[in-house]
């Protein structure tokens, strides 16, 4: 139960405080753990360094020569007067000395009586095989760490032994004052190991947007769910160009498995040979670029995702540009029948006027002779246009086109020649009708302000040869020069502003993705000549 308690506790903390307790309890563990390995490490270097001293002491005690002597005669006396100044010198706790039976000849602590029997039980191996040792025992005074050493007669005989001994506690006090800067430095460096620990638990959720895991798990499940309910094809890439998102929608256009793993892949290489998809860093924004994903034509769009450091990566946007062209051709159709309808409208109600006048003053003669030129007029515009065009979609945008001219003051003139049986399948009916119908409108909206003599387009088509071409020649404003090098570009118009400057967009797109050409002439003595060159069958294609 209690576990359970601590469990919805840590729950309900804030992750930067369960991140700080995490750091601060691994901190306080390492710091411990660090603490106790160098306390001991240093206990056993002062314990060696301890023994080899007393050691020393004890060896060379039982070599002078005077206690040989004193030993050899077991004279107390003399051992005191010999080892008391030699204690004075050294650190030891104290300096025992004793005879062959292993019983006190001499002890530094006076209330150690001569000839009471040595403790510790550890003379056996300097007295019975004359070797020194050094060993951790509980003698007459207490637990010592003491070294001794076998005192040796002329003759090579043991006679005695040395004793030289640290007590156990001063040890320990030697140990805990070399142990403070270790531990003074654990201390700081935990203080560090803390600081450092908010610091970083505050920078994380700082990073975090001061979200919660569960809240951030929750936004990105949601972020998901968005992502693959867009109908259009979204693909996230980072600066260099490695794919780090991409939803169903995308891969089921590009034919791409769901099951693989397409982050972190680059994108050139799920779609080659495209410079829409490699951008550089230096390259704005664009909206609605028509373009060959491999096979696939679609409009694009491409936006920087930028943050405090700077450009970040990419989000492509793309949809199949023949669910545009479905849309546009019927809105297209739409338009012409509502702009053919409004101009026939506008001219009948001229022309009823005109009758209606004529009737009034009761010249019947002359209502005759205007009814029948104005069948042959509109006659003789249609069986030239059915006659010289064999699509039935290319005849009603020219006819459409035709009195959309009239109605603005312009004449649409027939260069002799034209003559089109039918539309390359290189482009569909509404590609072609976009560039013919787009051609017509620039030259239409060039000459409107033209004096009333030099209103005339002038347009040429014909597919004799192995190309279709193009031309449409007025006597307009010409190009500006300051656009001249980015006629083609969106958005590139004299007039701004609106739907202005992507009629040309389109057509330059259109005849590229053809395999065209369009090229740009001054007409003489003012205008512009617009000549469009679409070989019937693609460059690529067999004989």
């Amino acid at each position: 139960m209690k576990s359970g308690k601590l469990g919805r506790r840590m729950r309900r903390m804030s992750f930067q405080t369960r991140s700080f307790l995490l750091l601060l309890g691994v901190a306080l563990a390492v710091s411990l753990l660090i603490g106790v390995c160098s306390f001991h490490l240093l206990q056993g270097l002062l314990y060696e360094q301890i023994g080899a001293r007393a050691l020393v002491q004890a060896r060379q005690i039982a070599v002078l020569p005077e206690v040989v002597d004193a030993v050899n005669r077991e004279d107390s006396a003399q051992l005191k007067r010999i080892i008391l100044p030699l204690m004075q010198e050294s650190d030891a706790s104290y300096i025992v000395i004793g005879d062959a039976r292993g019983r006190h000849l001499m002890h530094t602590d006076p209330s150690i009586s001569v000839g009471s029997p040595m403790q510790g039980e550890d003379n056996e191996l300097p007295l019975r095989q004359g070797r020194s040792e050094t060993t951790l025992k509980r003698g007459t005074l207490g637990l010592s760490w003491r070294a001794k050493a076998p005192v040796r007669n002329r003759a090579g005989q043991v006679v005695g032994v040395v004793s030289v001994g640290y007590f156990a506690s001063r040890i320990a006090y030697w140990n805990q004052t070399r142990f403070m800067p270790v531990l003074t430095v654990l201390l700081w460096m935990l203080m560090a190991l803390l600081w450092c620990a908010w610091r970083f638990s505050r920078s994380i959720k700082r990073q975090m947007r001061n979200l919660e895991p569960h809240e951030i798990a929750g936004l990105v499940r949601q972020q998901e769910a968005v992502f693959e309910s867009i109908f259009e094809g979204v693909i996230a890439i980072d600066r260099d160009g490695y794919v780090t998102g991409i939803n169903r929608a995308a891969r089921d256009m590009l034919n791409l498995p769901p099951e693989a793993a397409l982050p972190g892949q680059a994108l050139v290489a799920l779609i080659p040979d495209c410079a829409f998809v490699s951008p550089t860093a230096d390259q704005a924004d664009c909206k609605d670029e028509i373009c060959l994903f491999g096979t696939l034509q679609v409009i694009a769009s491409r936006v920087g995702i930028h943050a405090a450091d700077g450009l970040q990566g990419w989000v492509i946007s793309f949809r199949r540009q023949d669910d545009i062209n479905t849309l546009s051709m019927q809105l297209s159709q739409i338009r012409r029948y509502a702009d053919h309808l409004r101009v026939v409208r506008h001219e009948h109600l001229n022309w009823m006027s005109t009758v209606s006048g004529l009737l009034h003053v009761k010249a019947y003669d002359e209502v005759m002779r205007l009814v029948r030129s104005q069948s042959e007029v509109q006659q003789q515009v249609l069986d030239e246009i059915s006659m010289s065009f064999g699509n039935y979609h290319l005849c009603g945008l020219l006819i459409g086109k035709y009195y959309r001219a009239q109605e603005m003051g312009l004449s649409l003139q027939f260069e002799s020649g034209c003559s089109v049986d039918a539309l390359p399948e290189v482009l569909s009916d509404v590609e072609w009708m976009s560039i013919v119908g787009n051609l017509l409108d620039n030259a239409f909206e060039a000459s409107r302000d033209n004096p009333a003599d030099d209103r005339d387009i002038v347009l040429y088509l014909s597919d004799v040869g192995e190309e279709l071409i193009i031309e449409v020649a007025d006597h307009g404003c010409g190009v500006d020069p300051a656009l001249a090098g980015q006629l083609f570009e969106r958005g590139s118009s004299s007039r701004g502003g609106g739907e202005h400057g992507i009629g040309l967009y389109l057509v330059n797109s259109y005849v590229q993705k053809a395999g065209g050409t369009i090229t740009v002439e001054n007409n003489i003595p003012r205008g512009t000549i617009f000549s469009v060159f679409v070989p019937k069958r693609r460059r690529d294609d067999s004989a």
